[in-house]
């Protein structure tokens, strides 16, 4: 019998991809210490409200990292450049790198909306070695989407993904067998996949600082301080990963929510927030080609409380309106008095893949309900052509 192939794992990760899209799209971000994240309240001032969602690298020299409040990232670096998150743009920046690396490999694990693993394993005789393949994709996302992207290779995962960091940024490092146990000996404990900051102060206590010194500790001392997982944390830091290149997950929710740079307690204001959350959910389940039956309302208070409310429907779906009118029924149970509320959301769950299920009645309101799915299906038509953001409810276009 065969010996089994050597697996051929790619790890790529756009490279503080929020502020290089920003950096790409306006010269006067480059090579500055720009941040991401951040409204402007009504004085066109900078709120000290919410978190950092990312930035350039510029600005990581002065310890300012993503989750990061805003308040403590202007300590931090006062000459910071803020921008607001783009997020639509940051999204179609995604799915062209995606786009790209589906070109190479069908066995593609997105880790979130700039990084993913590619197993490339049984594409070598169509495009090349795991190098050549890398090396393209990573030449593409330069040319074709003006982005750095720093690249890992290795026969697993876990070891693709150290490669990627030890490269970064904007690097291309091949962690080969034969270096593994040279390159990991002295790297920190947190590096390995399972030790958070309070297992790692565990060990700490215990002398075990980096992976050389965990993997010489006995199996039963290891067992005792991280219990079932000991075996398995080992294994990673013997540079042993089994687990495969998984294609994404079947989607379980699709949601949208947002905080305000002021507390909100005007109805009318917050009816007009849902309408726009509902339409953007119904247009993304659509696209993606899910209904749901479960609508939940999120509304978290200037004291943090977050209240969650439900609504079941008795047919799923993915219309706006009526995600709409069910989040706004939600919102009629919850009693919101100044100094009002900092954050409204909405999750469509309880998904099924596939059109919405016709049933044969003929009452006005199937009537009804059939041309709103008529009226939002050229609707969604004329988005794909121009741009979602072309047609707008009449109520959410700005002064």
């Amino acid at each position: 019998m065969p010996a089994q192939e050597k697996r051929s794992i790619i790890h790529l990760d756009l490279d503080a991809f929020f502020a290089s899209v920003e950096q790409r799209d306006n010269t006067i971000y480059r090579n500055k210490p720009l941040i991401v994240g951040g409204r402007l309240n009504q004085n066109g001032e900078l709120s000290r409200r919410g978190v950092v969602c990312a930035a350039s690298y510029q600005a990581r020299k002065y310890g300012i990292h993503a989750g990061m409040p805003i308040w403590e990232a202007q300590q931090k670096c006062p000459e910071a450049i803020f921008a607001p998150a783009r997020i639509r743009y940051y999204t179609l920046a995604s799915r062209q790198f995606f786009r790209i690396c589906s070109e190479y490999t069908p066995l593609i694990e997105p880790l979130s909306i700039d990084e993913a693993f590619l197993d490339v394993t049984g594409c070598k005789s169509l495009f090349g070695s795991a190098e050549v393949i890398a090396q393209k994709i990573k030449t593409r996302v330069s040319k074709e989407l003006h982005l750095p992207v720093s690249v890992g290779m290795a026969s697993n995962k876990f070891l693709a993904k150290i490669a990627t960091n030890l490269g970064k940024p904007d690097g291309f490092f091949v962690l080969s067998d034969d270096k593994v146990s040279e390159t990991l000996s002295g790297l920190s404990i947190t590096k390995l996949w399972g030790i958070g900051q309070k297992t790692a102060e565990i060990l700490n206590r215990s002398g075990i600082f980096t992976i050389k010194q965990l993997t010489q500790m006995p199996d039963i001392i290891l067992q005792e301080i991280l219990g079932e997982n000991g075996s398995k944390i080992k294994q990673l830091a013997q540079g042993i990963d089994n687990s495969p290149v998984c294609p994404i997950e079947e989607v379980k929710s699709i949601g949208r929510e947002m905080t305000f740079p002021e507390n909100i307690s005007n109805k009318d204001k917050l009816i007009k927030i849902l309408l726009g959350l509902s339409q953007n959910i119904g247009y993304t389940a659509r696209k993606r080609g899910y209904s749901g039956k479960t609508i939940t309302l999120k509304v978290r208070f200037p004291n943090f409380k977050t209240l969650q409310k439900s609504a079941s429907l008795q047919q799923a779906t993915s219309l706006d309106d009526i995600i709409f009118q069910e989040s706004r029924n939600l919102l009629d149970l919850i009693t919101i008095k100044p100094p009002g509320i900092r954050l409204l959301g909405i999750k469509l769950s309880s998904l099924k893949h596939g059109k919405q299920p016709k049933q044969l009645s003929f009452s006005q309101d199937q009537v009804q309900e059939e041309k709103w799915i008529a009226l939002t299906q050229s609707v969604d038509k004329i988005r794909e052509k121009y741009g979602k953001y072309l047609i707008q409810r009449a109520s959410l276009l700005k002064k």
